[in-house]
This record gives C-alpha cells, sequence and structure tokens, in this order.
C-alpha cells in the first residue's frame, strides 16, 4: 500500500519520530518528498496565532451612554401632572391613551412614541385630540385643551 507509508511516517513523526532540528527521522521521507512510490505529500503548513496581550485582555474600557447619562437635560425638566392624576369629566374628558413604545434620544429629531399603536413625534397632534409637546426620558409632555400633562412610560 502506497498511502500507508505515507500516513505510518506521518504518525511516527507525531509520536516523537519526526523531524529534529530540521533534520528527518529514519524512515520518515522529507516534507515534501514523495512517499515510496506514492505521490508527493504537501507539507502541513500551520498559521501563528496572535498571542493577546493579558494586559489589553483584562482591561475593557466602558464608555458612557449619553443618552442614558445626560444629567443636563433632566435638569430642566419639570414636574407635571400625569394623565392618572388628572380627573376631568364632561366635554373635557382626556381619551384613553396608552404609551405602546417609548424612544428618547439625546436628538429631538431622533425620538418618537407610538400610542395608542400610531406613531409620532414632538409637536404632532394625536388623532384622539391632544398635542405631543415634547418627548422626555419618562414620558410624553401633552397638551390638551390648554391642560399640560404626562403620559409616563411603562
Amino acid at each position: 500500500m502506497t498511502g500507508g507509508a505515507a500516513t505510518t511516517g506521518g504518525l511516527a513523526a507525531l509520536a516523537g519520530g519526526g523531524e529534529t532540528a530540521g533534520v528527518p527521522a529514519a524512515g520518515v521521507p522529507a516534507a515534501g518528498a514523495p512517499a515510496a512510490g506514492g505521490p508527493a505529500v504537501a507539507p502541513a503548513v500551520s498559521k501563528p496565532i496572535p498571542a493577546v496581550p493579558a494586559a489589553s485582555a483584562s482591561r475593557t474600557v466602558r464608555h458612557r451612554d449619553p443618552v442614558l447619562t445626560n444629567d443636563d437635560y433632566r435638569a430642566g425638566e419639570e414636574s407635571l401632572p400625569t394623565i392618572n392624576e388628572i380627573s376631568l369629566t364632561g366635554p373635557q374628558a382626556l381619551p384613553d391613551l396608552h404609551l405602546d413604545v417609548h424612544v428618547f434620544a439625546t436628538q429631538p429629531a431622533e425620538r418618537f412614541v407610538f400610542i395608542n399603536m400610531r406613531k409620532y413625534h414632538e409637536g404632532a397632534t394625536l388623532q384622539e385630540g391632544p398635542t405631543i409637546e415634547r418627548i422626555r426620558r419618562d414620558g410624553v409632555v401633552l397638551s390638551y385643551q390648554g391642560l399640560r400633562f404626562l403620559l409616563p412610560r411603562q
């Protein structure tokens, strides 16, 4: 069997009978040399694995998320009653409003909400009547018949 000689030589190299300091062991064909009566066997090439310095592996740099830690923005927020704290009856009664999705970003153009399953941006008027004055971290400031209130996020 011609393939057996190359396989046996490869196993001998793995078992310790292979090259030592670049000199082939007895009975083991040199890399790239054809085995007795068989085709040439390509030498095994291994790629070096780059070492990761221990200092960089243990040190993780974390940056604060400006959307979540913008204290200057929070300082300017005013205290408003929530929709649950307001009880109006008759023609002034507030419509049912549910804040389904609330997306706050430091850039006002990137803020949006879904109220009663419809998407709105700041300045829009809801189908139910209230106007969105501002989208804040804690909810949406709405204005309805001169009354300003907060529709809080859940």
